[in-house]
């Protein structure tokens, strides 16, 4: 790409961040994942009209959402996570210890192949004991590649922050789990704000971090809406702005086309 072969160039997808890369024209963004302040990204912004990403089937199957909710199964509330330990920043930790906090008798599970490590867990305690949360209220579950199933077992997952989540984000959301976000400045810290804006749940994505643990708590009370979201979300999704391949499509190739029109004269027989 930094030959540059093509007269436009547009990074999408696989890596969430400027490429740094002057080659590299334009970035892929909606309005949400967008930075308010431009100087954050090096490129120009390549801006679909609603959602910059569409879920279709290939990697979103029927995988089956158990009856009712985790908590009627366990009998306490399930908080948690399968985003990339990376992202566990110490401001993520001690945002969900006030969460758990607030929620007496809730937990917190992480679902990740390191779960399986004595180290990964340790630390994983140390850190939630600075914040008051003993180890018996932490649950892991050590695994890859079939995890899908395991968002039976979570009511309410919590995003980790600067950066978020963004697949992960969208396969809690295809199995009816509630994710709490959020809004941070930056293209990476915007990835939740995106899938949940486009399917609906706006609401989830909060601006301060207070708003964060309001947020959770308040989910965590209301039950009902729990139970329509495990069970009615996949649908909404499915005729969401998340949810319209060809809407999309449609929208990708209308951009497109636009750009392209925008190229000087010169390149015409290049574009051509």
């Amino acid at each position: 790409m930094a030959h540059q072969p093509a007269p436009i160039q547009v990074s999408w997808l696989g890596y969430p961040h400027s490429s740094g890369l002057s080659r590299i024209g334009y970035i892929l963004v909606d309005p949400y994942l967008k930075p308010p302040d431009p100087r954050l990204l090096l490129e120009r912004p390549f801006e679909m009209p609603s959602s910059w990403v569409t879920l279709g089937r290939l990697g979103f199957t029927d995988q089956p959402i158990l009856p009712g909710l985790p908590e009627g199964r366990t009998g306490q509330l399930t908080f948690g996570t399968m985003n990339n330990p990376y992202k566990y920043s110490p401001e993520a930790i001690a945002l969900w210890a006030r969460v758990l906090h607030r929620v007496p008798g809730s937990r917190f599970l992480m679902v990740r192949p390191e779960a399986g490590v004595a180290m990964f867990r340790d630390n994983m305690a140390r850190s939630f004991a600075r914040h008051g949360i003993p180890s018996d209220r932490l649950a892991f579950a050590a695994i890859r590649g079939r995890h899908m199933a395991y968002y039976n077992e979570i009511d309410i997952a919590l995003d980790t922050l600067p950066q978020t989540g963004g697949t992960t984000t969208c396969e809690a959301l295809w199995m009816g789990v509630p994710t709490i976000s959020l809004i941070g400045p930056a293209f990476f810290e915007r990835l939740s704000f995106s899938n949940l804006a486009n399917a609906g749940l706006r609401d989830l994505a909060t601006d301060t971090t207070d708003a964060y643990v309001d947020t959770a708590v308040a989910l965590a009370a209301d039950p009902e809406r729990r139970l329509a979201l495990r069970h009615g979300l996949r649908d909404t999704m499915r005729n969401a702005p998340i949810g319209d391949t060809r809407g999309w499509v449609r929208d990708f190739e209308a951009l497109t086309l636009r750009t392209l029109e925008s190229i000087p004269a010169t390149m015409g027989e290049t574009v051509s």
